[in-house]
Formats: structure tokens, C-alpha cells, sequence
């Protein structure tokens, strides 16, 4: 199996228990005969690795447990996370040099070996080849001793692509979505003391940006941080860019009537991402996320 992506020693996985049963009842089933594809979703820096380290990482030594990530590459690796797997499956890594109906054969035959656990990580970078691999186990894991994980970024699935159709066609009753949600300003307060409620209304609970942000302390905005937030910021189309960097140059606080006349037209830039910024926050309108602030 892969041995990358270990836990740093030391982390602290808070309120993450939920998702973790899920993971646990899914693998009964598993155990049972009935497979379960369970899908872990959220952005960049929301725990998804640390919440799959954490339990992959106390599994019953009985469990073969086959890993494997997709990567964020110019030109996608073909069927990389099952390179990635084979290092527990000797069948697959013979199938990888065939075609692609053998690594088809190959991955449910392994999923067929009780019991079983599939983690492909970050499945929003994967390629077709990979995803069509994908959709055929999820749909036939119900009848097999398994558990299919799937963890991406659910902000960065297209409308209409090819994830998001397999996302969208896989089997309710062998399918489990358990929510990721960001820190709570307690778990934020129980890694940061006196300073939880301005992390928290710095990060937004993001544990990443949280438990970064903590160990900097006084040092000021860690690099890694400042990477993350860069990274995020490339995705954005370019109006939304240009906007940041005018941001960036303002002291303190800049009024609306201040972008207008620096920048008319800037609402209609940015209006179309508001909705998914306020999700994020857990609030339904502009008046609740200023009152969220405000509260911090």
C-alpha cells in the first residue's frame, strides 16, 4: 500500500467524529457482504486527509488497505491512483501494463478479496480513464466485501463533467456522504485559547488555515498559508484576481463607494461568487455574514 500522506505526529482531530463512524459503519457493512462508496467532500485545507490518515491508520490489521491520489498535473497521469494502489495488489500492477477493460478486471477483483478498503484521494484532478474505473466498481461495490473512498474538492466539479455525472449516477443505497464541516469557534478556542474567536473569524474554522495560523503564533502569516491562499486565488477568473490585488493595497477597510470609483462594475464581478462564499460561512445572506464578522 502507499505510505504517503501520514498524519504529522501531534495533529489534533476535533469534531470529526461523525465522519469518522461513518467510515466504521461503512466498513461493517463491508465486512457483511455489502460494499459501501463513501465520498468525502469539502475544500482544500477542510481535513480530508487527516480525517481518512486517522482512520485508515486504525484499521484491523485484517483489512488490505490499497491507497492511492490523483495529482494536479498539466496532463493527468493516466489511471495514477491505481499505479499508486498496485504497491498492494500485485494482479493490478500486471493489468496496468494491458488495457484498460484488465485494470477494470483487475480493481473489482481485488475489491472482491474480504475485506477490502479502496482510498483514491482527490478524485477532482483525475483522469478519465481513471474515472471510468471509478464509476464501474462504485456501482458494482454493493455486492462486494469493500469500501470505495472517494475524497475531492467539491468546489472545483464543473457542472456537466464527467465527475460530476459519476457523482451524480451512483447507487443511493450502497452510497455515503458524510459532512465535513469546518471547526466551530469551541474547536477553534480548544487549539488556540484566548485567540479562538479571531482565528476563527479569520479562517472561518478552516482546520488548515487554523492549526497554521496557531503555530505561527506571533511569527506572523506562515508561508504556508500564504501559499495555500495564493494557490486559491490563481483558480479565480481574472476579474476576481484584479479585484483582491486592488484590495491589497487599500488600508484597513474599503468602503463600497471607494470601489466604485476605483473600479465601476466590481459588484457584477464578484456577485456570482457571493452565494458560494456564503455557504461556506453557513449563512444565507450578506446582513448574516456581516453580523458573523461582527460577532467574532
Amino acid at each position: 500500500m502507499s505510505t504517503a500522506y501520514r498524519v504529522p505526529v501531534g495533529v489534533r482531530v476535533l469534531e470529526r467524529d461523525e465522519v469518522l463512524a461513518e467510515l466504521d459503519a461503512a466498513l461493517a457493512d463491508a465486512r457483511a457482504g455489502e460494499g459501501r462508496t463513501v465520498l468525502l467532500a469539502g475544500e482544500a485545507g477542510l481535513g480530508k486527509t487527516t480525517v481518512l490518515r486517522t482512520w485508515t491508520d486504525r484499521l484491523d490489521p485484517s483489512v488490505r488497505l490499497l491507497e492511492g491520489a490523483c495529482d494536479d498535473l498539466v496532463t493527468s497521469r493516466t489511471l495514477g491512483p491505481f499505479h499508486d494502489a498496485a504497491a498492494g495488489a500485485p494482479a493490478l500492477r500486471t493489468a496496468l501494463a494491458g488495457d484498460t477493460d484488465a485494470v477494470h478486471d483487475a480493481v473489482l477483483s481485488a475489491l472482491g478479496e474480504p475485506t477490502t478498503v479502496l482510498v483514491v484521494e482527490d478524485v477532482h484532478w483525475a483522469d478519465e480513464a481513471t474515472l471510468d474505473v471509478l464509476a464501474v466498481a462504485a456501482r458494482r461495490v454493493a455486492r462486494l466485501p469493500a469500501v470505495l473512498v472517494l475524497s475531492y474538492r467539491d468546489d472545483e466539479v464543473d457542472p456537466g463533467s464527467q465527475l460530476q455525472r459519476l457523482l451524480g449516477a451512483l447507487p443511493a443505497a450502497s452510497t455515503r456522504r458524510p459532512a465535513l464541516r469546518p471547526l466551530s469557534v469551541g474547536a477553534v478556542t480548544a487549539l488556540a485559547g484566548a485567540a479562538g474567536l479571531r482565528v476563527h473569524a479569520a479562517t472561518l474554522g478552516n482546520p488548515f488555515l487554523v492549526t497554521e495560523l496557531v503555530a505561527a503564533q506571533s511569527e506572523g502569516l506562515p508561508v504556508s498559508v500564504r501559499d495555500a491562499v495564493l494557490a486559491r486565488v490563481a483558480d479565480l477568473p481574472r476579474p476576481a484576481q484584479e479585484l483582491l490585488d486592488l484590495l491589497a493595497v487599500v488600508p484597513g477597510h474599503a468602503d463600497a463607494d471607494l470601489l466604485d470609483d476605483l473600479r465601476p462594475g466590481w459588484r457584477e464581478d464578484v456577485d456570482h461568487h457571493v452565494s458560494a462564499v456564503l455557504a461556506k460561512l453557513g449563512v444565507g445572506s450578506r446582513e448574516e455574514a456581516a453580523r458573523h464578522f461582527r460577532d467574532a
